[in-house]
């Protein structure tokens, strides 16, 4: 899909582009100088907040610690984080860009814009941005907890305070049912350039009632009542995401001129080598853990080298102590065959080896299939970029139903919704690197089929159903890789993989419950003081120190 080349907001276009005939519908026998915002395109305003909308999702130079998915993916072990603690690992200023995306780029424009597109009834804009408005407003509350939103765009205070974390979440809601409405009207106007579902608006249907599944799901420790009577309402409403054709992604390609349209995971790993380490933790998750390897394993990661070191200039760690805190079973330091990663928070200084950690492999960064070639990753590896923000995918909605059947009572049996969720992630992430799999190593069904035993095996086998819980929150855990957002709400909502990899460090500091607010956010704004990690977001009802 083509990217669009601006970045900027359009609150910044609207100074600069001011006399511009591209941007502006102008009558030129009028002074120029009478311009006013009801005249300005729809288009450049959709544009913009779905850009700032995607880099708020995943920056497009992942080098500066931005964007939530990347975030989410490091304290949850997908991906390891420096820093040796959490609080060394996340402070303020790594939240300052996201957090522009977030304020000064999407939610102002919409605030912008939005009575714009309902006065002229451009319904398919409102409803799209509303959306996007609502996902941006739970991701906010769910990463810092309570944030601005009631006085946030007023033009006379320049120091809004924080709303409570339940109020903007129910105004997401709202947002979303506003959303749904708007779109099943008929509109005056139809995108040109919808990035993510071509202006269908029936997909963009879809996906509002799809959020809301995930909104009353993270609500079922706080209000299981409403929890399950909303979650029942959608499922029996039957326009929930089910397919793959209905996914909600934004994919890039193998452009390299300007704009680069590459995954970011992709250039920042492939070009130049590995700058990235994978989490030991969860590769050994797909390699080790279970009596079968997971068939999504070579689709996942890219190995450059086969074989571990045993060279501690290349791997520091090899032949230190193994740390008296971690578990016998729990993986440390390397994996064998090549899968070379990081423990948990591990801040070793880089040694040479950047030729030889595991990489991204073709799902979701658009990298190479591990067809065991065992060669340095390149430019023109697998895919060579074209990968895939993974936003909401239908196995995440059956996962979703999975949890809320068996921890609510809501429709559904949540074993067979669990089988379902993982196949549906198997099928999409093979249909995703078929392009670039290499025959001889594609799962076969038989493969498939020995996984599916396993796991039905693992929740019939369960005494309780915590440890049914644990079960299906593996397995949504596992497909979540490249969802950063969705997998950072499942640890905190069940508390589980109850496995985890421990820090490296006996004592890392409180896991992030929420994290501290951005430097912008408390040195611009009097009205609200920092806090620390260990601020729960209201949903959040998990005893403290529940996660490590």
């Amino acid at each position: 899909m083509k990217r669009i080349i601006t970045l900027l907001s359009v609150t910044v276009l609207l100074g600069l582009l001011v006399g511009s005939c591209d941007f502006f519908d102008l009558d030129l026998t009028e002074d120029p100088d009478a311009v006013v915002l009801s005249d300005a395109n729809p288009d450049y305003a959709l544009n913009a907040m779905q850009v700032n909308f995607k880099n708020f999702v995943n920056d497009d130079d992942p080098a500066n610690w931005n964007g939530m998915n990347k975030i989410g993916m490091e304290v949850v072990r997908m991906m390891n984080p420096w820093g040796g603690t959490y609080e060394n690992s996340y402070n303020p200023t790594n939240f300052d860009q996201s957090w522009d995306y977030a304020y000064e780029g999407l939610l102002m424009d919409a605030h912008t814009f939005l009575p714009i597109y309902e006065e002229k009834e451009w319904w398919i804009h409102a409803g799209i941005t509303k959306v996007l408005q609502a996902y941006t407003l739970v991701t906010l509350v769910d990463f810092f907890g309570d944030i601005p939103w009631t006085e946030s765009f007023d033009a006379t205070n320049f120091n809004p305070a924080a709303d409570d974390d339940q109020l903007v979440y129910d105004v997401a809601i709202s947002k979303l049912d506003e959303a749904i409405a708007d779109l099943d009207k008929d509109a005056m106007a139809v995108p040109s350039s919808d990035l993510f579902y071509g202006g269908d608006t029936d997909a963009w249907i879809t996906l509002a009632k799809t959020l809301k599944l995930k909104i009353y799901l993270n609500l079922r420790l706080v209000d299981a009542t409403r929890a399950t009577s909303g979650i029942n309402g959608l499922i029996q409403d039957g326009d929930l995401i089910n397919e793959a054709s209905q996914n909600w992604v934004f994919e890039y390609s193998r452009n390299t001129d300007n704009p680069d349209s590459r995954h970011p995971y992709f250039t920042y790993n492939y070009l130049n080598g590995g700058n990235d380490y994978m989490a030991n933790y969860f590769m050994w998750t797909l390699y080790e853990e279970k009596s079968v390897v997971d068939p999504r394993i070579r689709y996942y990661f890219y190995r450059q080298v086969l074989e571990s070191s045993e060279n501690f200039q290349e791997l520091p760690c090899f032949g230190t102590p193994r740390p008296p805190h971690y578990p016998v079973d729990m993986p440390f330091c390397t994996l064998s065959d090549g899968y070379w990663g990081r423990d948990h928070l591990d801040d070793d200084g880089i040694p040479p080896d950047t030729r030889k950690r595991a990489l991204w492999g073709v799902y979701p960064a658009g990298g190479e299939f591990d067809s065991d070639i065992g060669l340095p990753g390149a430019a023109a590896s697998g895919m060579q970029g074209a990968g895939a923000e993974v936003l909401m995918l239908d196995s995440y909605v059956k996962f979703m139903e999975a949890e809320a059947a068996l921890t609510l009572g809501t429709t559904g049996d949540p074993k067979l919704l669990l089988l379902e969720a993982v196949q549906s992630s198997i099928d999409y992430v093979m249909a995703f690197g078929e392009e670039t799999a290499v025959q001889e190593f594609i799962p076969t069904q038989e493969d498939i089929d020995d996984y599916l035993t396993e796991l039905e095996t693992l929740y019939d086998n369960a005494s309780s159903d915590t440890e049914r819980l644990e079960v299906i929150v593996k397995e949504y855990y596992i497909a979540l890789f490249g969802n950063g957002i969705e997998s950072y709400n499942l640890v905190k909502r069940t508390a589980m993989p109850s496995n985890l990899q421990p820090a490296l460090l006996a004592d890392p500091g409180n896991f992030p419950r929420t994290f501290n607010y951005p430097a912008d956010c408390v040195n611009l704004n009097s009205a609200i003081d920092q806090k620390p990690h260990s601020v729960q977001v209201f949903w959040d009802t998990n005893p403290a120190g529940s996660i490590k």
